[in-house]
This record gives structure tokens, C-alpha cells and sequence, in this order.
């Protein structure tokens, strides 16, 4: 049989795995809150940066039309808002939404939402084929 010596020392063993299980569990818990936590606070919605505008038609009479009317305008859009000749408008929310087969960068600003439709990471349109706005990244 065990001494009770033998079984004391046994069980300092087993608390002090216990105690070093307990930490590594805690110390892998709050790395795990601390990536989270980074994690959200860098998430946007992935259009963040420099646009030019352009105005542009299916139709090629439209399309010199628009070209000729539009001017080169740059305006950045940032995590809540979009900036442009140097006003900045502030938006409650942009986000992504999935709509069927299409994705559109949402601008929500007092319960109203804009929709531009994504065209690639670096495109968003605004209005039709026959006549519309696309703002295209510049850096």
C-alpha cells in the first residue's frame, strides 16, 4: 500500500498540474478575447480609400454626353463616412449586404439607405446601364 507521505505528495502534484492547466486555460482564453477584440476594431467594410468618379451609358451618344458633363471628382470613402471637396458626411452605418447574385455597399444615414452596387473590389456603380456613376479605387 501508500504511505501517506507518498499520497500527499501525489496529490501537491496533481494540484499544481491543476493550477498550471488553469492558467494556461486562462492566459489561451484571454489571447483568444484579445484577437477578437482586434480583430473588430480593424473589421470595416473593405471599401475604405480613394475614388474617382465617372459618368458613363450603355449608349454611346449618352456615354460622350455623361463623359463630357462629368468632371474627375475624387472623394474617399472611410469606415463611417465619405469625403468630398473637403465636406465630410458621417454615416450611422456602411456595410455589405448579399442581395441574390449581386453585393451592395450600403450607406445608412437616419433610417435611410443609399445601395451602390459592387462590381469588383476596386468598382461601385450607382444607377443603370443606360446611364450611371461608377467610382473606381485610385490607391
Amino acid at each position: 500500500m501508500y504511505s501517506i507521505e507518498y499520497i500527499g505528495y501525489t496529490s501537491v502534484i496533481v494540484a499544481s498540474n491543476l493550477a498550471l492547466l488553469e492558467n494556461r486555460v486562462n492566459a489561451f482564453k484571454y489571447s483568444i478575447i484579445i484577437m477578437l477584440v482586434s480583430f473588430l476594431m480593424g473589421c470595416g467594410h473593405g471599401f475604405e480609400g480613394e475614388y474617382k468618379t465617372s459618368a458613363g451609358s450603355s449608349i454611346e451618344f449618352l456615354d460622350s454626353f455623361a463623359g463630357s458633363i462629368s468632371g474627375d471628382e475624387t472623394l474617399v470613402i472611410g469606415n463611417d463616412y465619405i469625403e468630398s471637396a473637403g465636406e465630410r458626411t458621417r454615416y450611422d452605418e456602411i456595410f455589405v449586404r448579399q442581395s441574390g447574385s449581386s453585393e451592395y455597399l450600403i450607406f445608412v444615414e437616419n433610417g435611410e439607405e443609399q445601395a451602390w452596387k459592387i462590381i469588383d473590389q476596386n468598382t461601385l456603380q450607382k444607377g443603370t446601364d443606360i446611364i450611371n456613376i461608377r467610382l473606381t479605387r485610385v490607391d
